[in-house]
């Protein structure tokens, strides 16, 4: 009993969403960090989230359908791939400025980042939307993920499916989910329904949530899907170039931002304080279920990017 309460304070998952002056400093790339200090760098008016919140508001100004439209376009809007790849080390928590930086030097069309950096994005995108939000951590998940508060109830976004990888590991069987809350998900909400609705199949706006493809017209709408680069070209040292968008001229996000023509992936030098080592038709209806777990899969449908 002594054990489990140990590993109970050492690991548990919640904290507050703002760093306060007696919040403890940890250094940076740490769990500790990520759940402790990097709510301060979270900014409600940042210039490329502020359209996105916009947006969405115009879809629905509903708290709850809200949540499903933050989770799902945070898959959309930020590719999957390992800190390694993206950053140069191993365990990387980048801030959302750095997010831009790295997709600016690298040229790709879309942010990318793993877990934590899609968390960090959400968290953005609910500041924006004034929702109560809190980053959470997990040794058990090997996980992180949000928790928006609506009317006092705290739902799980970015959260892993119940047969993700993380959870079929024997340690997380055994112990792991001892030191975990069950995911707790936003009712279901129609949010690519709504907004083929509520806007008249808005092309900008599609574009801007990722939901379509850059080259997506009025006349031609191509719906476009969550990626993971490590699934996608799994035999690399570095995160690939965009093969799919090698004319484009624009960014995915922030949507319309020149790209650097020719850009290359190349690895970013590290910051001197990381570790060294160590889908649904247009139309159709959004379960608000989507999770981490369920874009670590590149679909290959027809009409996907």
């Amino acid at each position: 009993m002594l054990l489990m309460a140990s590993f109970a304070a050492l690991l548990g998952c919640g904290f507050s969403r703002s760093a306060s002056a007696a919040d403890p400093v940890f250094n940076r790339h740490t769990r500790e960090h990520f759940r402790h200090n990097m709510a301060a760098t979270v900014r409600s008016n940042q210039p490329a989230i502020v359209p996105l919140a916009n947006a969405i508001r115009a879809v629905t100004t509903q708290p709850l359908e809200q949540l499903v439209m933050v989770n799902d376009i945070t898959h959309l809007l930020v590719d999957y791939d390992d800190d390694e790849r993206v950053y140069g080390a191993p365990e990387y928590h980048a801030t959302f400025e750095e997010m831009l930086a790295r997709r600016r030097q690298a040229g790709w069309v879309y942010l990318r980042d793993d877990c934590d950096g899609r968390a960090v994005f959400a968290a953005h995108l609910l500041a924006a939307l004034g929702i109560e939000w809190r980053l959470e951590a997990s040794f058990w998940k090997e996980h992180a993920w949000i928790v928006a508060r609506v009317n006092g109830v705290d739902f799980d976004l970015l959260d892993l499916r119940k047969d993700s990888p993380e959870a079929a590991r024997i340690s997380y069987k055994l112990f792991g989910h001892l030191f975990v809350h069950p995911s707790h998900r936003p009712p279901p909400f129609a949010w690519r329904r709504a907004w083929a609705e509520r806007t008249s199949r808005n092309v900008t706006i599609g574009r801007l949530f990722g939901l379509l493809t850059l080259d997506s017209t009025p006349s031609h709408m191509r719906e476009r899907y969550a990626t993971d680069w490590t699934v996608r070209v799994p035999a690399s040292r570095l995160s690939p170039i965009d093969d799919r968008f090698l004319a484009a001229t624009i960014a995915g996000f922030p949507f319309g931002e020149p790209l650097q023509v020719g850009a290359l992936a190349k690895h970013p030098v590290p910051s001197a304080k990381a570790p060294k080592a160590a889908p649904a038709a247009l139309a159709g209806v959004s379960t608000g279920a989507s999770t981490a777990a369920d874009v670590h899969s590149d679909t290959k449908k027809p009409g996907a990017e």
